[in-house]
């Protein structure tokens, strides 16, 4: 009777413990994402990409070897191996650039560089897209600012999707659930055929990413939700500071 006592209490006791295991790594699984993916999820929304543009300019032209010798460190920082059939240099009288381009199963690279003898100045453009929730962009960041010589700026963009359509009211409810998850203020909200967009501003992202003023407001994010009718599915994005091109 002992024995089985002594085993029900150790059986307890390995079940306590297994469970807090289990609860421990999920909670520690859980503050490794990223708080965009969370937000993405707080609404329904499945994750489909994140982008991170970066560009730095010098007050200089450069030659094609210089150009080159930017491209090595850029790939060598990513951990990149360099291959030629990738690369295109394109030559004028006024301008070289150089266009290396990647595009793989779960991530693209896009890599521009330019040289303009007209203005006397060289522009430097990296584009990574990635479809996997893994890999941080903010690593990629942190590598380009290690290349001397060159002060990059930032901007990001998180994708996703809801597998069908939301009205317009409903569209800014769930902008501001993201928004309210981001720990962020709404500045300004505009709505427009089935698309809204709000720009807010976080003080919990200021060192990471630079606040814009526009009309004397400051915001440093922007939310987008747009239907699409052809789909029928919903996209939500999320930019910091802002959304860069169409969508």
């Amino acid at each position: 009777m002992k024995k089985s006592l002594i085993y029900i209490i150790m059986f307890i006791f390995l079940c306590t413990i297994s469970n807090y295991s289990i609860d421990y790594v999920l909670g520690k699984q859980i503050t490794r994402q990223s708080p965009y993916y969370l937000s993405f999820a707080s609404i329904g929304a499945i994750y489909l990409e994140s982008r991170m543009d970066a560009w730095a300019k010098i007050k200089t032209s450069s030659s094609t070897k210089e150009l080159e010798k930017y491209l090595a460190d850029i790939l060598k920082g990513f951990t990149i191996v360099y291959e030629p059939e990738h690369l295109e240099i394109v030559e004028t009288s006024n301008n070289i650039v150089l266009n290396y381009e990647i595009n793989k199963k779960e991530q693209d690279l896009i890599i521009n560089l330019k040289s303009d003898y007209q203005n006397n100045e060289s522009y430097f453009y990296v584009t990574i897209i990635s479809r996997n929730k893994a890999i941080s962009l903010e690593n990629y960041e942190s590598r380009l600012n290690q290349i001397i010589g060159l002060n990059w700026q930032y901007y990001y963009l998180y994708q996703s999707e809801i597998p069908y359509l939301i009205d317009q009211k409903s569209q800014e409810d769930l902008a501001d659930v993201v928004v309210k998850n981001l720990q962020a203020q709404k500045v300004t909200c505009y709505k427009e055929n089935g698309l809204t967009n709000i720009s807010a501003y976080s003080s919990k992202i200021i060192n990471k990413v630079p606040s814009l003023y526009i009309n004397g407001k400051r915001y440093n994010m922007q939310v987008t939700i747009t239907s699409n009718l052809k789909d029928h599915k919903t996209k939500v994005y999320i930019g910091l500071p802002l959304i860069l091109g169409n969508y």
